[in-house]
């Protein structure tokens, strides 16, 4: 247990680092209008431990972005400007990036790039000996590629610098639907620095409402479907080093019918213009209607010399006193030999709870079904998303027909309404008479699918081929359902399905689902897979959400 906890902790980490580092930095130049939009993204600042530090350094990123579908490789050369900082910043080429050279006070590098969104080389920037805390300079970088106009970046480089490390909420894990608690967010300045006014931001999945009570905070909505709810709330004042502050009364954090495991994030960060520009990213915000929130000293904390990258971020990831319910849709046929028949099957989730995997560092594939095809029959043609394999569902065959099984997963989250169509056309090869077939809901979830799911009796239901005495309510799964999976309503899709499913987020969307994951949250320009992380002062279970090129997400 200490073991998985850990490596929640470590893999929670990389997903808020990930989230911080969404890139924002200013640019430098405009690209002619009928040119397609490249520029580069750096981060809005980047502070650095003080000298001597044995901590460690803060990572440092750069994209590359470039039209939707100008994917193909293109070389460039790109130039970082460190003029203003060489008095107190050691900078140096990384051994990553043997393409780059330094000449006086500048690095160039060249570098072939290939896709929409691509990680460049970068300096690497420690505070030189004999730099003092609070010294501060601009890092710029140009592009220049034949044929197009690049956007530069800037970044703001600091040493030292505040750090607003979260404290634990104190919440519920087994909250009940329809319960309302108050936590009363905290931070620790742990950096060398004070930060001039705070920002808190708090964001929530589908099960988990903030109610818009607070006048200092703005709301928005998230176009989901995984994360639904953001807060911004700003705090004036000088936050000092060493000290801890708390808000001065609880916000209210609602748990929704469709809860099950939900999340609530949240973090604190400096207030700076290009701060608020990262955290509101374009949405529309309403102001809370009741009086405004306060933070208050509530002593004394940890002062450090270094700007610790790990406990920025906090979660709170209860399991709500609920459940889903998950069926599987079965159908009847009939034809001769030769014919070719439609069996429409299908899945659907009658709630009240959605369910996600994208938990605790390790993200599954928590939806699907199975269809053992009937005997004396052959599969012609299979919704997308859909992969073959081997009769007792082990091994993987390919995206192709003729398999005697096949599996259709739908993604890291299921909704409390989602619903998905699966017509399988099945050519009759052999004279059949009541030939059964099945289907069945599968599930990578953590600790099985009963887990979320109390009703097994409609997880599996008949699939016939010129039945004979079928009973009633066979082929549905259930006395709920009917012969057909519905319309599509809501849809997590992971991909392709091309490779065995065992438990990621592998398997694409069946006919009508939308694509998703907890990584579409709303959020433009965002790292996505990095390599790194913030630690999380959390309280519940840890969460990652699993990332894609170019998804989305809401920073906290």
């Amino acid at each position: 247990m200490v073991g998985r906890r850990t490596l929640r902790r470590l893999l929670g980490g990389v997903a808020a680092f990930g989230t911080a580092v969404a890139l924002l930095g200013g640019s430098v130049g405009t690209a002619q209008a009928e040119e397609p939009d490249y520029r580069i993204r750096l981060d809005a600042e980047l502070g650095l431990p003080l000298p001597g530090s044995t901590l460690q350094q803060p990572y440092f990123f750069a994209r590359l972005d470039g039209p939707v579908g100008d994917t193909g490789p293109r070389d460039y050369v790109f130039t970082y400007d460190f003029s203003e900082i060489a008095d107190f910043v050691d900078v140096k080429v990384r051994s990553v990036d043997d393409h780059c050279a330094i000449a006086g006070t500048k690095m160039i590098c060249r570098e072939t790039v290939e896709g929409e969104d691509t990680l460049i080389g970068v300096p690497e920037l420690r505070a030189a000996t004999g730099s003092k805390n609070g010294q501060s300079g601009t890092l710029r970088v140009v592009g220049e590629s034949e044929g197009i106009t690049v956007q530069g970046a800037s970044t703001l480089v600091r040493v030292g610098g505040p750090d607003l490390a979260a404290v634990r909420v104190d919440l519920k894990e087994r909250p009940a639907v329809g319960e309302v608690q108050r936590p009363r967010f905290a931070f620790v300045n742990k950096g060398t620095l004070p930060a001039q006014g705070v920002l808190l931001a708090l964001t929530t999945t589908r099960g988990m409402e903030l109610p818009r009570t607070a006048g200092n905070c703005e709301y928005a909505d998230l176009p989901g479907p995984a994360r639904t709810g953001f807060a911004l709330c700003a705090f004036e004042g000088t936050f000092e080093p060493g000290s801890t502050y708390r808000i001065d009364r609880g916000m209210e954090l609602k748990t929704l019918e469709r809860a099950f495991v939900d999340q609530l994030g949240y973090g604190f960060h400096e207030d700076t213009p290009a701060e608020r520009e990262r955290l509101r990213d374009g949405l529309t915000f309403t102001r809370g209607t009741g009086p405004s929130v306060a933070l208050e000293k509530v002593g004394a904390g940890t002062r450090s010399t270094d700007l610790y990258i790990w406990d920025n971020q906090g979660w709170y990831e209860p399991q709500a006193v609920n459940t889903a319910d998950f069926q599987a849709v079965g159908d009847v046929a009939e034809g001769e030999k030769g014919e070719t028949v439609t069996v429409d099957l299908g899945f659907r989730n009658n709630g009240p709870a959605w369910v996600t995997g994208g938990s605790g560092g390790d993200p599954r594939t928590v939806g699907g079904v199975q269809f053992t095809v009937p005997a004396g029959t052959r599969v012609t043609s299979y919704p997308k998303g859909c992969g073959g394999y081997s009769a007792d569902g082990k091994n993987w065959i390919g995206d192709k027909p003729g398999a005697p099984v096949y599996r259709c997963m739908f993604g890291e989250f299921v909704l409390e309404d989602e619903r998905h169509e699966l017509p399988f056309e099945l050519t009759i090869e052999k004279g059949v008479e009541n030939s059964k077939g099945e289907i069945r809901v599968v599930s990578f979830y953590y600790g099985g699918h009963s887990r979320h799911d109390e009703t097994p009796d409609n997880d599996k239901a008949a699939v016939v081929v010129n039945p004979k005495d079928v009973p009633p309510g066979d082929t549905t799964g259930g006395s709920t359902g009917g012969s057909s999976g519905g319309s599509a309503t809501g849809g997590s899709a992971g991909g392709s399905s091309a490779g065995p499913v065992t438990g990621g987020s592998t398997g694409g969307p069946a006919t009508g689902s939308a694509n998703g994951g907890l990584a579409a949250t709303g959020s433009s320009a965002l790292v996505a897979g990095l390599g790194a992380a913030a630690a999380v002062v959390a309280g519940g279970v840890l969460f990652v959400a699993a990332r894609r090129r170019r998804a989305v997400r809401r920073p906290l």
